[in-house]
């Protein structure tokens, strides 16, 4: 069975020895016959690497809550502009109200449930009841999906580790249940992330040195190792991690570690950059996830026949704060970026999105092959080293950035274009609009950066703070959580 079916035969989590999906799990202890036969293979510990991945595929995480939908409404990238919708709600940033608290606590529980899912594969390699070289390698992918998982997690639920390291973090989960978890600071939320990320690397060291889908699907689960959570995922991940911690020769240090790998990492030729605007992304994509229903789920949400204002409707951003966004300036005048054509079309009284799919039909009608959405791109690599480098080359900065420049069809920037390190991260934080529309890190920079940003229509400019940053918890966790 291939890859893509499997995700849809596992991703329901219908896995034997997995929990419901119900918001308090009723678990499956480790050590009874369920577990015991799940993981009596090492296809079981196979299979449940597919569920976790299935699951987190689906639209209530990544499929698009996490990428498109909640997180991006939050960064003002898409939305309803019916001003009743629950999309006008969630970017006013009225977190009190009850249908943009529902999305916050679905999200809440909804990662903390993958989350159990990976500790569950974790428990059974304590003491597995089968013998493997590859059990070693399962751990660390597992591990590192861990720390994934909570990184995404505490960028939304907790304030930035540069402004505020001491103040409280989220809990950290190490079991296979929903129950209360200890709560860290950011600070040592941050450790536990990097310790899981150190173990995983130090696992995956000897695997992984080809990071790409193949030609032909299979259902082998050492090849096709761009959709899962592989040695360069760690690698990008760290680099995510010391970025946000402001530990730029760690943060530049891993996300050269990524960029060298130019066996299975390039970005693409100026004139081929279709080929990389959406999953599978050959070439730019680190980690993705095979998700069979995402395409027609984006067009169901961005392509609808209706007008302006439509309650159901995602809007992007207008033309005009679009054409601001990917004006042409300095010495790059008279050069085009092909993103803002390959993202954005014009519907006449709106901008439609379409980056991923662009008809109903294309949706229907895609291969199995292009059925996925990516997660950490090349690009990023680059922005992260830019920022890192600033400080202490300047001009190495710049180059890291104008290299994704370039490939998107513009030309290179110059030291007299940005002449001052503000200037710098303005046409950083612009890069993260310009280039990550639809994978849920435009948010994430915004805070990182504590950056000013405009709302859907372009008529006010939000300014940046803890109240709009920082979402709240789930009452339930504030009431009986370990605070």
């Amino acid at each position: 069975m291939k890859k893509t079916a499997l995700y849809i035969a596992l991703g329901a989590l219908s896995l034997a020895g997995l929990p419901s999906c119900n918001k308090f799990l009723d678990v499956q202890p480790k050590g009874t016959l369920l577990q015991e036969i799940q993981f009596s293979t090492l296809q079981g510990y196979y299979d449940a690497f597919y569920g976790v991945y299935g699951t987190m595929a689906s639209s209530d995480l990544y499929g698009q809550r996490l990428t498109n939908g909640f997180v991006d409404e939050l960064a003002q990238m898409f939305g309803s502009t019916s001003a009743t919708s629950t999309s006008s709600k969630t970017r006013a940033y009225n977190y009190t109200d009850v249908s943009v608290q529902a999305e916050i606590y679905s999200l809440w529980f909804g990662q903390y449930r993958v989350i159990s899912y990976v500790n569950n594969i974790l428990a059974n390699l304590e003491s597995p009841s089968i013998s493997s070289a590859h059990l070693s390698q399962l751990k660390g992918e597992a591990l590192g999906l861990r720390a994934f998982l909570h990184f995404d997690l505490v960028r939304l639920f907790a304030e930035d580790y540069v402004r505020g390291k001491d103040s409280r973090g989220i809990p950290y989960s190490y079991e296979y249940n929903l129950k209360n978890r200890r709560v860290y600071t950011v600070a040592g939320t941050y450790e536990n992330i990097l310790k899981d990320l150190d173990e995983a690397e130090r696992l995956l060291a000897p695997i992984d040195e080809t990071v790409s889908l193949g030609v032909t699907q299979t259902a082998d689960f050492w090849s096709g190792r761009a959709v899962h959570f592989n040695k360069y995922a760690v690698y990008a991940t760290k680099a995510r991690v010391y970025q946000a911690m402001g530990n730029w020769s760690k943060a530049a240090e891993y996300a050269k570690k990524v960029t060298d790998h130019t066996a299975d990492f390039n970005l693409a030729n100026r004139n081929s950059f279709e080929s990389v605007r959406r999953f599978p992304a050959s070439g730019e994509m680190i980690f993705g996830l095979y998700a069979p229903s995402f395409l027609d789920q984006v067009a169901a949400r961005f392509l609808k026949n209706t007008g302006a204002g439509s309650d159901d409707l995602n809007e992007a951003h207008r033309k005009s704060v679009l054409d601001q966004l990917y004006a042409v300036t300095g010495s790059a005048t008279g050069a085009i970026d092909n993103r803002q054509a390959a993202y954005y079309r014009d519907a006449g009284t709106y901008q439609q999105f379409v980056r991923f799919v662009a008809s109903s039909e294309e949706a229907t009608s895609a291969a199995t092959s292009l059925r996925g959405l990516t997660l950490i791109r090349l690009p990023e690599m680059y922005y992260i080293q830019a920022e890192a480098l600033y400080s202490t080359d300047p001009t190495v900065a710049l180059a890291a950035l104008n290299k994704v420049r370039e490939s998107r069809g513009l030309n290179a920037l110059t030291t007299s274009d940005l002449p001052t390190q503000v200037d710098f991260k303005a046409e950083l934080v612009k890069e993260y609009m310009r280039e990550l529309p639809g994978e849920g890190q435009i948010f994430s920079a915004f805070k990182h950066f504590n950056s000013s940003f405009l709302d859907l229509l372009g008529e006010r400019t939000i300014e940046p703070s803890s109240s709009i940053f920082v979402l709240p918890w789930p009452q339930d966790e504030l009431t009986y959580g370990n605070q």
